[in-house]
């Protein structure tokens, strides 16, 4: 058996590491870069916006003297009083908020359902609003409401909402949009550690 002489051995064991090197500086040029999901570029006020206009868009117009209420937005699987949570948490009441809002600005009579006969003062705080039937107005002078579901996706919410009657149960518009995840997303639920993305809880 013929021995390498040690100033070929040397030589050899140049060319394999750098035969080495170079194989682990290709294979980390060809890797595919690793992008952050990106935020929405849309608010979420701005999707009830688009909403609010299609509700709008009703089979008979409601006369200027008839008042609309706005209801919390419920899971379609779930009616009696469960809204949206985990990365939906909030989605329900901003909905019926922006709803408000929108149809108030459009000249529309929307009434406060959750108004109290009186402002409650607290130690850091004052309200008029409450969500407690017992001290709410006993008459509520309501002629439309406009209610709707929300079923989750993947990626997205759908929303599907109507302008109804509450006379004879008519729904006078409907609406439908797809509110995407990550419009409630923040940059701080979205962080890359060692090469894996991570999103904290919501």
């Amino acid at each position: 058996m013929k021995l390498l002489s040690p100033s070929v051995g040397a030589a050899l064991m140049t060319i394999l590491f750098m035969s080495g090197c170079a194989w682990n500086q290709n294979n980390i040029a060809t890797r595919d870069p690793v992008s952050l999901p990106t935020m929405s570029q849309y608010d979420l006020h701005s999707y009830v916006g688009a909403l609010a206009a299609q509700l709008g868009d009703m089979t008979i117009p409601v006369k200027s003297n008839e008042r609309i209420a706005v209801t919390s937005f419920l899971l379609a699987d779930a009616l009696e009083r469960q809204t949206a949570s985990g990365q939906g948490r909030g989605l329900s009441q901003q909905i019926q908020e922006s709803l408000i809002t929108y149809f108030t600005q459009m000249g529309y009579q929307t009434t406060e359902f959750r108004l109290e006969s009186a402002i409650v003062l607290h130690p850091s705080a004052d309200s008029i609003l409450s969500r407690d039937v017992e001290k709410l107005r006993a008459r509520q002078n309501i002629d439309y409401v406009i209610t709707g579901t929300l079923t989750e996706q993947q990626h997205a919410f759908i929303v599907n909402a109507r302008l109804t009657s509450l006379v004879d149960g008519l729904n006078m518009s409907a609406a439908s949009i797809e509110i995407p995840k990550n419009v409630m997303w923040t940059n701080e639920k979205v962080q890359m550690r060692e090469g894996t993305l991570y999103r904290t809880e919501y």
